[in-house]
């Protein structure tokens, strides 16, 4: 443990680090600043005047909107030099999360394509796939979806029923089956998409492009929020893939989405930060402007009380997201030398999977109170459509849902503990005898009935 350069995963459950080795977000440096204010400005100029426009998917839109973020170099913050991009830390690519996180069902496509949609070819492709992809990915030239999801395979993702048989001239892959709940399927340029190779019990995972023969896409589906994200179910009738394009290798695709699922769940909890912030704000802005019984209802006592547990909640998803972002940075640096970037990156997601869980799941339901109680304080007024606080409370809810539902996470993050702890990664059972030996010490308690 003395020479080890990184907190394990899930070691917070055992260890206290000094306070001086935490990183918050006053020690962000002044390039990451800068970035974090051209994601400000895109949003305040591009999409907060266009967020009707937007939530009605007015015609080309959103990728209009993918188009000019790429211009600034937005959609290759976490992509390679040589690819585009500008290789940001993951620290870094967290606070453009935050930032972005304000853009109501924008925030959803652009990370959507940032991550899901890009990632798996970066962590996952050959040289040849990451050359041919990843320039126009992160330009904006394609934008990415990733296609898990089944009408029969939500959380149980590994029995999806999409197979895929090799053709007779040994050329192609050809898919069949049904995606649904699709993000970005309406205009997306390249697709993830995962199958199972003839009767494997596992899945492979092909990059799918959209001109590729045999595709289908349903209308865009009709939600509850988000609105202005694009949500498609997608059929596949002999669609013929390259073999070259099989990501990774035969019986990988399960890991690959295991492993994006982990970087979506933390990269959700750091857009509900943003999100939850502008919550917090346009509350002390109408508690600060609404008069009743003579006086401004931010000085009475409840609404104080209420303006206060938003802030907390949103110090504390923000302090905790923060600091296992740093943990990942430095995980990764503990490890390039002796294997790639790509593959000190993917490890480390894996290392902190539990961590990205508590964070998915805390930050989502952290927002769900914080837009509620942004209702609240609104009164009647945030039950109107006029008011962005509606459009915050119905865009928040699908958070407890996507990346895992929360009572998956919840699983997760219990199941990852208890196998580190019986395989001494940290001396987590040993912990726990201490506790209960220490409340067997006092009086009273743990008494035997």
């Amino acid at each position: 443990m003395e020479n080890k350069k990184y907190v394990s995963g899930g070691e917070f459950m055992v260890n206290d680090p000094e306070a001086k080795n935490i990183f918050i977000p006053e020690d962000f440096d002044e390039e990451q600043l800068m970035i974090a204010e051209t994601c400000r400005d895109f949003i305040n100029t591009e999409v907060m005047p266009n967020l009707d426009k937007i939530d009605a998917q007015q015609e080309g839109i959103a990728k209009e909107l993918l188009n000019k973020s790429g211009e600034l170099g937005l959609l290759g913050i976490s992509i390679p030099e040589e690819y585009g991009g500008f290789g940001q830390s993951f620290v870094t690519s967290m606070l453009a999360s935050e930032v972005m996180g304000t853009g109501y069902s924008f925030a959803v496509t652009y990370s959507c394509h940032t991550g899901i949609g890009s990632m798996p070819i970066l962590y996952f492709g050959n040289d040849q796939q990451k050359e041919k992809y990843l320039p126009a990915l992160a330009s904006g030239e394609l934008i990415g979806a990733y296609c898990l999801t089944e009408p029969g395979a939500g959380s149980d993702a590994n029995s999806g029923k999409t197979k895929a048989t090799l053709s007779e001239d040994g050329k192609y892959y050809l898919l069949n089956g049904q995606k649904m709940w699709i993000t970005n399927a309406g205009f997306a340029d390249l697709f993830i998409v995962f199958a199972k190779i003839d009767n494997d019990r596992v899945l492979s995972a092909f990059i799918v492009e959209r001109t590729f023969p045999g595709i289908k896409f349903n209308p865009e589906e009709k939600k509850m929020g988000i609105k202005g994200s694009s949500t498609r179910q997608i059929f596949f009738e002999d669609c013929k893939v390259p073999v070259e394009n099989l990501l990774w290798g035969r019986g990988k695709g399960f890991r690959i989405a295991l492993n994006i699922l982990h970087m979506g769940r933390i990269k959700l909890g750091g857009n509900v930060i943003g999100a939850a912030k502008l919550a917090v704000e346009q509350s002390v802005n109408y508690a600060n402007d609404r008069k009743q019984f003579g006086q401004f209802i931010s000085s009475f006592g409840l609404i104080k009380q209420k303006l206060a547990q938003q802030v907390i909640k949103t110090f504390t998803a923000e302090s905790a997201v923060y600091r296992a972002s740093r943990n990942v940075d430095e995980f990764i640096e503990a490890h390039i030398g002796t294997i790639t970037r790509e593959e000190a990156i993917v490890k480390a997601f894996e290392e902190y999977a539990v961590e990205a869980a508590i964070l998915k799941v805390y930050g989502s339901e952290a927002l769900d109170y914080i837009v509620d109680e942004g209702v609240q304080i609104h009164g009647g007024m945030g039950y109107s459509s006029e008011m962005p606080v509606e459009r915050g409370y119905r865009d928040s809810r699908i958070n407890r849902i996507f990346e895992g539902t929360n009572e998956i996470n919840r699983l997760v993050t219990i199941d990852t503990l208890h196998k580190k702890g019986t395989k001494k990664d940290f001396p987590l059972y040993e912990r726990g005898e201490e506790v209960i030996s220490t409340l067997k010490n006092i009086s009273g308690c743990c008494s035997s009935r």
